[in-house]
């Protein structure tokens, strides 16, 4: 769009007293009305604002995944024409908290920038450092990170000169604002073992040791696919595949087993077996049994099969018998 320079008056643009305005700890202003916005993970929300009104965008409890916030605008002609008419600003240590019927507040201004002539302009807010945001020619980035212990950020829109149009005042801005989302996920692991009393584990993630001082485990890790093992002298190895989805929560949890080898019988009706020529009444269950040599023998009526086994520490063993019955024809 090409501005019409005509229209550009001699007036004395306010905002030369930005510098000074930085160096106060706190201003008190005045608007018509601020709009509340609220924002998760998963959102984006839009409204219109007008000149002297503000924004207060609303952050959820969580932001682990949230490093920034993205306020695009669509700016009315009657605003890009008049160059430098109209003044964003960033506000920290916001008093009161927003709400609709409040018009008085104070706050210390992080962030001022007169809205450029343009039909569109978009505003990113960083909400932590190392940020992967960036600015280009159509992107603003601001270079502070504001205090988001109330999880509030709180824009104003006002006059930055003498002598706007009534047109220029009566606009509205479109606003719509979302949440710029790290490419991660978190991996929410929980380690168990029959009777409540873990012992040390080590965990690898994508051949990579991760710290497990606890049970329980919140991982940030990157959305795709990733590869779980769990090793201990205690315990039997564990391995599991997840997948790891942007801005989710996985949950996982792995039941960790005794090193202890185990013996699993099945068996049809009216079939006895004994282990080591001892009867043996526990059935398709898991039972722990003694590592070396053992003998297992099953018998139907006056049919019997025996069978040697050794047993070794970190196996499970599953002996069935069964009787089947074939006909083929040739």
């Amino acid at each position: 769009m090409k501005i019409n320079q005509t229209k550009q008056k001699t007036f004395f643009i306010f905002f030369s007293i930005f510098t000074l305005l930085f160096s106060l700890p706190a201003e008190s202003f005045r608007i018509k009305k601020v709009h509340i916005l609220d924002i998760t993970n998963e959102n984006q929300t839009s409204t219109s604002i007008g000149i002297n009104e503000s924004l207060a965008i609303t952050l959820p409890e969580d932001k682990t995944f949230i490093e920034g916030i993205e306020v695009k605008m669509v700016i009315p002609e009657a605003v890009a024409v008049w160059r430098d008419s109209v003044a964003c600003s960033l506000y920290n240590n916001i008093r009161p908290n927003p709400s609709p019927n409040q018009i008085d507040y104070s706050g210390t201004r992080l962030f001022v920038k007169t809205v450029p002539p343009k039909l569109s302009w978009i505003l990113q807010i960083p909400l932590r450092e190392n940020s992967s945001l960036k600015s280009d020619q159509y992107t603003t980035l601001i270079d502070s990170i504001p205090d988001i212990s109330k999880n509030v950020i709180f824009l104003r829109f006002q006059p930055a000169m003498k002598g706007i149009p009534e047109e220029t005042m009566n606009s509205s801005l479109q606003i719509t604002v979302k949440p710029l989302l790290i490419n991660k996920g978190r991996l929410r692991l929980s380690l168990t073992n029959d009777d409540n009393s873990m012992k040390p584990c080590t965990l690898f993630i994508d051949d990579e040791t991760i710290d497990l001082s606890s049970n329980k485990k919140d991982i940030l890790l990157p959305a795709g696919i990733h590869n779980i093992s769990v090793i201990s002298e205690f315990y039997r190895s564990e391995m599991r595949t997840v997948r790891i989805d942007l801005a989710k929560n996985t949950d996982l949890q792995i039941n960790m087993k005794s090193i202890e080898p185990t013996l699993l019988i099945t068996k049809p009706e009216g079939v006895s077996v004994f282990l080591d020529d001892i009867a043996c009444n526990i059935f398709d269950k898991e039972f722990t049994i003694t590592e070396g040599d053992h003998k297992i023998k099953f018998i139907v009526g006056n049919y019997e099969s025996a069978r040697s086994l050794t047993v070794i520490k970190g196996k499970t063993y599953k002996v069935n018998f069964n009787i089947d019955l074939q006909i083929t024809e040739e």
